[in-house]
Parts: structure tokens; sequence; C-alpha cells
């Protein structure tokens, strides 16, 4: 083979592969959401800052219209937040049914975003971008707060870390102009590598959604959609 076909041959292996990495895998039960007429069945919370103090840290969740640069009409989940705690999470929980009981999967998310926050910007803490980690998962317990010490009852992980309920799928910078941000769209996955879980007998889960924020500072963030796909383990 000629050389010179040979490194095109070597590179559109490599992109062939870049493609096959980025798109679902086969799955046995897989479970999508696009938020555009609604929340389809998830609720949100807050956790890792002192409790009572909702107003301070200018905690919000909605269902909003994007920006107009983004889409016309078009709608997305927002969670919004000023992290004072240097470690504000902000996360979406929905369950769902229909899995074999007490059953191993590999498990792959996708989600679609839409950020202001600028990659390789300075921030007290940590980048605006860079350190607002954005993490998927699943587990068997409801994620939720303590009242009182507002930890989450299942492991995120901290930060960049993963946790036994949870995987990083990347972080919210996107390529925006640091001087005057606008929302871009960003879609992260883990098709690369999967995520191993557990069904009880009941055959339910719960789906993870969460940003882990170590940037002090103001995230507002529109979840445009989410997406899992569970493969059974031999």
């Amino acid at each position: 083979m000629h050389r010179s076909s040979l490194v095109m041959f070597v590179v559109l292996g490599a992109l062939m592969a870049a493609v096959a990495r980025a798109a679902p895998p086969a799955a046995d039960a897989v479970y999508r959401y696009d938020f555009a007429n609604g929340s389809r069945g998830w609720t949100a919370d807050f956790a890792d800052y002192p409790a009572g103090e909702e107003a301070f840290y200018e905690l919000a969740y909605g269902f909003a219209r994007l920006p107009a640069t983004l889409a016309a009409d078009r709608f997305a989940l927002v969670l919004s937040g000023n992290n004072h705690s240097d470690d504000l999470c902000m996360f979406l929980r929905r369950e769902i049914g229909g899995l074999e009981p007490d059953t191993d999967y590999r498990v792959y998310f996708r989600v679609t975003l839409a950020s202001n926050a600028p990659k390789d910007a300075v921030g007290i803490g940590g980048p605006p971008g860079e350190s607002v980690f954005v993490k998927a998962g699943v587990s068997l317990e409801r994620p939720a707060a303590d009242p009182q010490t507002r930890l989450l009852n299942i492991d995120k992980g901290q930060q960049a870390n993963p946790g036994a309920d949870a995987v990083v799928l990347g972080h919210i910078g996107v390529d925006t102009p640091v001087e005057a941000p606008r929302y871009r769209y960003k879609t992260l996955h883990n098709f690369d590598t999967g995520f191993e879980f557990r069904t009880d007998a009941s055959g339910k889960a719960w789906l993870l959604f969460a940003t882990d924020s170590g940037f002090e500072g103001s995230t507002r963030l529109f979840v445009v959609s989410y997406g899992a796909w569970f493969d059974r383990l031999p």
C-alpha cells in the first residue's frame, strides 16, 4: 500500500472509532428524556451547603426557555446556585422501573446541557467551567439531601472524583468569550467505559444528574436531555 494511502487509512480508522464511541451502545433497557415539554417526572434538590441558607445560596430550579441565541421557543430544565460553600451540589433525580430483578448491568449515560461557563477562565476556588463537574448515576435509594446536614445520602464522589453511585462525565466549560460569555450546547457521555450497577428484587432504580462544584460563584445551567442505557452483563 502506498504510504499516503496508508496514512489516510489510519486517519479514517481513527475517525470511525471516534464516531463509534460517540454513539449509544446496544442495550437491553433504554431510558431517554427530552425536557423540551416539561420535567418528565424528574425532580430537583441541592446538597452540600448549610441548612437554612437557600436564599443566600440563590438556589433555584425551574422550567424555562433556552436563550434565543440557541433556539427559539425551546425549553429545558434549569438549575442555578451561588456556591459560597465551595462544594455545592445541584441535582435531578427520577425513579425508573422495568429492569430485570437482581441483575448486573453496565450503564451508559449521555447528557446534553446548555452552559455559558467559559473554558480557561479564572474563578475563586477554581474556574467557572472546569471546576463544575457533571455527574450521572444510578442508585437503589432515592437521592436526597439530609434536612439537617444537607449531605447527599448516596455516594456521588467528591468533585472531580467519581463515587459508588455516580460517574464523572466532564465539566460545564464551553468555548465562549470570557468577556461576553454566551450559552453553548455541550453533550457529555461515558460510552467508552460504562458504569456497573446491580438491581434488587424490585427491578426499580433512581437515575441521577448532578453538578459538583468547586467554583465559588454563580452557575446557571440548562439541562436539555438525559439518556441512560442499561446493558445486561453475562
